[in-house]
């Protein structure tokens, strides 16, 4: 493997840190209310905490593709500032309908449809910002620096949200996350005066608009063979936060702090590889570097089925999380720049589709499984032998071995 061209290693444009920061204040908020909601859903047993993860995936995949379609249309940065607006306003009035109500199923049931609906319009704006404010080259090198300031987010915010649930439930956790919000539309206004240039908005109708993203995402063979992987590997590898761990936790009777502390702790696997893609840039063949990253998240899983104390449950989480890092940080670049930047919400929202899928199928999935004889340890499991036959069969497209980034 040889070291990055130049051309990964230039200074990124000020603009984008701008934007990084609100970012990863806003994860903090993310991560802290999806630790809240898992946990207060898992009091419940597994089949209902899987019921309400899928309540939360079903309109936003619903949802997704016009919410690609709309962010092309009118700007990413400017549908992004309109999803955080009502973020704030949704977190803001959580805290005094829990005070009220406590979290019955009901409000659980509510919270997961409206952060559902929000998320549809959110997230493909959000994750078509990097390759709208960097050139392509670089785009391996800040969607790294995203991951490594999110994994410093990610074991502070679950740590927060261990100890925020611990003190006041829902309330807090909601609380904390209206703030975080805040500051990213205060980032927002900002950017909205920086010289950042936006590709030209899409003049077709939404339809016609959904069709046009939907043909670029499917109808390349790289692009197109990633989408498959990669929905295959979320339904397996993203329910670890929300699910998997906070049932495996209960499992072996510890609180919500140590169940924070666990998943905290996977996010530092993410940041060992992202800080090598950060300071060296990406490897010459990341379609082979992500697939063999699926084989480490497999490891990681069969160790959690395996250990019950606390250090080697933690250890065998850093080293499902190294796995993690390595796959999504090859994967995402490599599709990022398979499309123009006119098509990046567009992408970005079937991306996020698939995923929403994959998790729409696989939460109650999972969550019905833990609750059979097999328990919670048999998934985690299943899951490492099934990830680890993902990257096999991955590995056998050419068009995936040689693939580049650039």
């Amino acid at each position: 493997m040889t070291p990055p061209a130049d051309s990964d290693t230039q200074r990124i444009p000020v603009r984008y840190w701008i934007w990084l920061f609100g970012a990863a204040v806003s994860l903090l908020g993310d991560l802290t209310i999806t630790f809240a909601i898992g946990w207060s859903a898992s009091k419940h047993g597994g089949s209902v905490a899987g019921l309400i993860l899928l309540l939360a995936a079903a309109p936003r995949a619903a949802l997704l593709l016009v919410g690609g379609a709309v962010g092309d249309r009118f700007g990413a940065p400017r549908v992004l500032l309109l999803s955080c607006t009502a973020m704030f306003l949704v977190t803001g009035a959580l805290v005094p309908a829990t005070l009220a109500a406590g979290e019955p199923i009901w409000l659980l049931v509510c919270l997961a449809l409206v952060v559902g609906v929000i998320d549809a319009f959110f997230l493909p704006s959000s994750r078509a910002m990097p390759r709208l404010l960097v050139p392509p080259q670089q785009v391996p090198r800040a969607l790294a620096s995203f991951q490594v300031t999110g994994v410093v987010f990610a074991v502070t915010g679950t740590a927060v949200g261990g100890i925020l649930v611990t003190w006041s439930g829902l309330t807090a956790a909601a609380a904390f996350d209206a703030i975080t919000f805040a500051i990213m539309i205060v980032v927002l206004l900002v950017l909205r005066t920086s010289t950042a240039a936006a590709p030209p908005p899409s003049q077709a109708g939404i339809f016609k608009s959904i069709g046009e993203g939907l043909r670029i995402a499917f109808g390349k063979p790289l692009t197109r063979a990633l989408l498959i992987t990669m929905t295959l590997a979320a339904g397996l590898l993203m329910p670890m936060d929300s699910l998997v761990l906070p049932l495996l936790a209960r499992h072996h009777e510890w609180d919500a702090k140590t169940a924070g502390l666990v998943i905290a702790t996977r996010s530092l696997g993410v940041g060992v590889v992202s800080v090598r893609i950060l300071v060296r840039g990406a490897f010459q063949r990341p379609g082979i570097v992500a697939m063999l990253g699926l084989f480490g998240a497999a490891i990681g899983y069969v160790g959690l089925s395996i250990v019950d104390s606390i250090p080697l449950t933690i250890a065998a989480a850093i080293i499902s999380g190294i796995g993690v890092g390595a796959f999504t940080g090859h994967v995402l670049p490599l599709l990022m720049n398979s499309v123009d930047r006119g098509y990046q919400s567009r992408l970005q929202s079937v991306i996020v589709l698939c995923q929403s899928l994959a998790l729409v199928v696989m939460n109650p999935l999972l969550g019905w499984i833990s609750d059979q004889s097999v328990g919670i340890t048999g998934v985690c499991l299943g899951i490492g032998v099934a990830v680890a036959l993902i990257g096999t069969v991955a590995l056998t497209r050419q068009v995936i071995r040689t693939a580049t980034v650039s």
